[in-house]
């Protein structure tokens, strides 16, 4: 059975924003693999419900703020803040790595950004990051804003900062130096309110290394700054 007529019988807020057919889309290579699922917010477990009858050889992994009263066969819950180091530590600890990681957590933007930071250096190669509810980093109680599109600190404005990553080979800045996510983003997807950061080596379509800047043009660069 696909995702959108499993979401059917596991309705969640996925079903009415329009995430389940991206879903549909973008996990359907995934879907008999033995992989690792996270999901940062689990609510009242239907997602996991969700991506347990779909993904039928997954190990998956809800994780929430909330303690919660239920638990769900062939998955794992675990409670803790997805802003809290010492706790993504011991998911990271327990899991190794992921193939899928789903944040539906708080929606702040800070806690997105950290979370992010931390965990994506554990998302395997072809992976995929989602941040899903991305209209909160226009919400100012969320840590966005509808006056500033450009806050620097905001969800949306992160997620679109990573895409200097995937150029990172053609920044020609003096003394410009790699970040964490330099050369290890693929590619971006954006739709409404939702984002997917696939995982990878940037693929190169254009240009080789021979056409890099040499050493002496970027010294004549700096040079023609000042003079």
């Amino acid at each position: 059975m696909d995702l959108i007529n499993i979401g059917k019988k596991h309705p969640t807020s996925k079903n009415v924003s329009g995430f389940i057919e991206l879903y549909q889309k973008y996990f359907a290579d995934f879907k008999d693999k033995k992989i690792n699922i996270l999901e940062i917010g689990i609510d009242k477990g239907d997602s996991l419900r969700l991506w347990r009858e779909y993904f039928t050889n997954a190990n998956i992994c809800g994780i929430d703020i909330d303690k919660k009263d239920f638990s769900i066969s062939g998955t794992e819950i675990l409670i803790g803040d997805q802003s809290d180091h010492n706790f993504l530590k011991s998911v990271i600890d327990k899991y190794n790595n992921f193939d899928i990681i789903i944040d539906d957590g708080s929606h702040q933007s800070k806690h997105i950004i950290t979370s992010f930071k931390y965990l994506f250096p554990y998302l395997n190669n072809n992976g995929l990051y989602v941040v899903e509810d991305l209209q909160t980093s226009y919400i100012p109680r969320y840590g966005g804003s509808r006056i500033n599109l450009k806050k620097n600190n905001s969800s949306m404005n992160f997620i679109k900062s990573l895409s200097d990553s995937i150029n990172y080979e053609k920044n020609d800045r003096p003394f410009f130096k790699k970040n964490t996510f330099d050369g290890k983003i693929k590619s971006i997807y954006f739709y409404q309110n939702i984002a997917f950061v696939n995982k990878g080596e940037s693929v190169n379509y254009f240009y080789n290394n021979d056409n890099k800047l040499s050493f002496i043009n970027k010294i004549k660069k700096i040079i023609s700054i000042f003079f």
